[in-house]
């Protein structure tokens, strides 16, 4: 790099910067600083990371994309996995995990959405992953199990790997189900294309059940023992910009747009927040891999994460509603412009946004660059 981060003039400047940096001969790492294992490759962190730079075209950070796919390819487990982050080691085999307290289904999931788009934009060769993805794709198939199209997430099974939820989650589906209508058009598999068509449209059915429509956005999770009724700003983010099932998608975007964004008010990743009342709150607490981050509108539990925001972004772009992403985009730039000291942390305290986790950190820097690329030609590379 000519410059460093931090000399850069606005925070888009430095949040492309920082891809750049974060981009090396294994992948995109998901921090440049040493906290717990965050120099490692996360399959999520740097998928989602190397998205931002093919809509940006931008060649540094979309290399890395592909050297983190080549990587997971090769990493692959036996049966399909996907790892969900690998660590390289000077001078032998890099350290390689699938999950610590719980397998994580969504490394898998990003795999084939991160190989579908980098095909489609022309930074890979799809024939180079044809065997990887089909394994990938019948591993899935295999832990649905029931034949009933979605599912079945173990806690701790995907991003929000400190939050009390889990079984049917919506965050899962949609990704699987997007993962499928790309490849699907790209390999010519009708069979997958019409998978796909079956997930949306078991999240259209079991999501957003009628008779709880008075809640205006679709549940976070269900298993047969417990509705998780929760807002889910990723999974609704997600929704909205993979258009997967546009019906519940659209609702989720104008229910989020008059709870927060219209109100000046950056949405949580998941809401409402678990406090000392509620009945999740022991066993949030008890649920960590290294210490206890989920106070009240702190990491998953309210915190404001700009990767969401990001994804939030590019619904709003895809469904045209041009004002709500300006006031989205409004609201970030407001609160960014209080933090002189933003450093791109993992995320935003929901009520004083004061930033929190982990800085230097790829899924903040492209939350940013996300925002930036919404309602942008660019992005039609998303849609299948």
């Amino acid at each position: 790099m000519s410059e460093p981060v931090s000399d850069l003039a606005t925070p888009f400047d430095r949040a492309v910067a920082l891809l750049r940096a974060l981009c090396g001969p294994d992948g995109i790492h998901a921090s440049l600083a040493a906290t717990a294992n965050y120099r490692a490759v996360f399959a999520r962190d740097a998928v989602i990371a190397g998205i931002a730079g093919l809509l940006l075209d931008d060649a540094t950070v979309a290399g890395g994309l592909v050297r983190t796919l080549e990587r997971l390819r090769d990493l692959q487990g036996a049966e399909g996995q996907i790892a969900s982050n690998f660590e390289p080691r000077d001078g032998g085999p890099p350290h390689v995990s699938f999950g610590t307290l719980a397998p994580r289904l969504d490394a898998a999931t990003w795999y084939l959405v991160g190989v579908a788009l980098a095909a489609r934009a022309g930074a890979l060769d799809p024939a180079a992953f044809a065997d990887s993805v089909r394994a990938t794709v019948r591993l899935l198939d295999a832990l649905e199990y029931n034949g009933r199209d979605l599912l079945y997430v173990p806690a701790g099974g995907n991003w929000a790997d400190e939050y009390p939820y889990e079984g049917y989650i919506l965050y899962d589906q949609v990704l699987r189900a997007w993962a499928l209508r790309l490849l699907g058009a790209l390999h010519g598999q009708p069979a997958w294309t019409e998978k796909a068509a079956r997930i949306g449209r078991a999240i259209d059915a079991r999501f957003w059940p009628g008779a709880e429509a008075r809640r205006g956005h679709p549940v976070a999770a269900f298993s047969p023992v417990r509705t998780c009724e929760m807002f889910d700003l990723a999974a609704c983010g997600l929704l909205g910009a993979s258009g997967v099932a546009d019906d519940t998608g659209s609702a989720a975007l104008e229910w989020a747009a008059e709870r927060f964004v219209r109100r000046g008010v950056l949405p949580p990743a998941f809401h409402p927040v678990i406090d000392e009342s509620h009945p999740d709150w022991p066993a949030l607490v008890r649920y960590h891999l290294y210490e206890f981050r989920n106070r009240p509108h702190e990491y998953h539990n309210g915190g404001v994460w700009p990767v969401w925001l990001g994804w939030l972004a590019l619904a709003f772009g895809r469904a045209g509603r041009d004002d709500d992403l300006a006031r989205l985009r409004d609201a970030v730039d407001a609160r960014l412009a209080a933090l002189p000291a933003f450093d791109f942390e993992e995320y935003l305290h929901g009520l004083t946004g004061a930033p929190g986790g982990t800085p230097r950190m790829a899924y903040t820097a492209t939350g940013l660059v996300l925002l930036r690329c919404a309602g942008t030609p660019a992005q039609r590379l998303l849609d299948a």
